[in-house]
């Protein structure tokens, strides 16, 4: 079976989430986890997952039931063309203000550890310039792309996390499921929601053929990525212990610090090398939303304009945001409640219209059929 135009297959769809997903969340959900939730840390995180992969779900079925067109086309018919407006316009800002923190996040940890010397704008210029010109190729080729970033990444990820385990103390996280630490789960569950923003990257897919499993399968994804997060989250506190993951900022690449590999004289460095791809692959998928999204609303606007006028933006808000010496508190109390509107609160409303519409307009075809007889 050919490939549609722009078509993104279910393998390509599973690593698109996986990295949109895990950008930067790796490096920082231990120590916010450690603080909240202590060694059930990996419950509330299952959890959240299922809550997340339920809505995901129900992005999917909306992309099934709306083959070949993306939220701007359809999202008219279920909330009126002005609604549908304000919707995409608000996905767009939400998307900026990801970019531009995430463009931060990309500037610290290349500064800290590979580039000390080199000035921010000099960093921004040459890495906005990268990202607008693969966001302008398109979304079916930033798929392709994670496809083969989300191996790289999952793999070593995965094994550096085994060997924190099998290295680490197992005491550090037992018990399990301590009963005095249960009511922590519920206010736990709150601070998971940035780990999980990104599922609404799938409003900007068009559904094809392709893509009839997508729904059940990317409903999967979102239970393997909350495992995945509970595996780092545990095998971190496993070589750091409960107080000291709660202290480090990236207590993730604090615990690998400590993990001796054979061969390998500097794990961390070895792991930001495939991190920093990861975060590279994020960069790319929040670009060609905006791009997406822009070129939807702006419709008779040149595609490589828009790119242009889109890179220079963030620029100059990355350049602002690298200047404020709170952004990370700012973050932290802001992207649950717009990660929970854009991930949570506006794709259950288009779903739960959408099935109501879809219900009334059977209903009233029944009614036409009986009427004839």
């Amino acid at each position: 079976m050919g490939h549609y135009p722009s078509s993104v297959t279910n393998k390509q769809l599973f690593f698109l989430l996986f990295l949109a997903l895990t950008t930067y969340t790796t490096i920082d959900l231990p120590k916010i986890m450690a603080q909240s939730a202590g060694r059930i840390s990996w419950l509330p995180i299952i959890l959240a997952s299922i809550v997340f992969a339920i809505v995901a779900f129900m992005i999917c079925k909306l992309n099934a039931m709306n083959e070949g067109k993306v939220l701007f086309d359809y999202g008219k018919d279920i909330v009126g063309k002005y609604f549908n407006y304000a919707i995409c316009v608000f996905y767009i800002i939400y998307f900026t203000i990801i970019a531009v923190y995430l463009k931060t996040k990309l500037v610290g940890l290349l500064s800290a550890n590979f580039l000390p010397l080199t000035p921010p704008y000099a960093l921004l210029i040459v890495g906005i310039a990268l990202f607008g010109y693969i966001a302008y190729k398109g979304v079916t080729n930033v798929a392709r792309m994670t496809e083969i970033i989300g191996v790289a990444f999952i793999l070593v990820t995965t094994v550096l996390c085994g060997i924190m385990i099998f290295e680490g103390m197992h005491y550090n996280v037992l018990p399990l499921l301590n009963p005095l630490e249960v009511k922590n789960i519920v206010p736990a569950m709150k601070d998971t929601i940035t780990g999980f923003g990104g599922i609404e990257i799938l409003f900007i897919i068009p559904f094809t053929a392709l893509n009839k499993k997508a729904p059940r399968q990317t409903f999967r994804t979102l239970i393997i990525i909350g495992l995945f997060y509970a595996l780092i989250v545990e095998s971190t506190i496993m070589i750091l212990g409960i107080n000291n993951t709660a202290m480090f900022n990236d207590s993730f690449i604090e615990a690998i610090k400590i993990v001796e590999v054979p061969i390998i004289e500097r794990t961390d460095i070895f792991y930001l090398t495939f991190g920093l791809t990861s975060l590279f692959a994020g960069l790319f998928i929040v670009n060609v939303a905006i791009l997406e999204l822009a070129c939807k609303i702006f419709a008779k606007a040149k595609r490589s304009v828009l790119t242009i006028i889109m890179s220079i933006i963030l620029f100059i808000l990355a350049m602002i945001a690298t200047n404020i010496t709170n952004i990370q508190e700012i973050a932290k109390q802001s992207f649950p409640i717009i990660i929970a509107i854009a991930s949570l609160a506006i794709p259950v409303v288009l779903f739960t219209i959408a099935i109501i519409k879809k219900q009334a307009t059977k209903r009233r075809k029944r009614e036409m059929k009986d009427h004839e007889f």
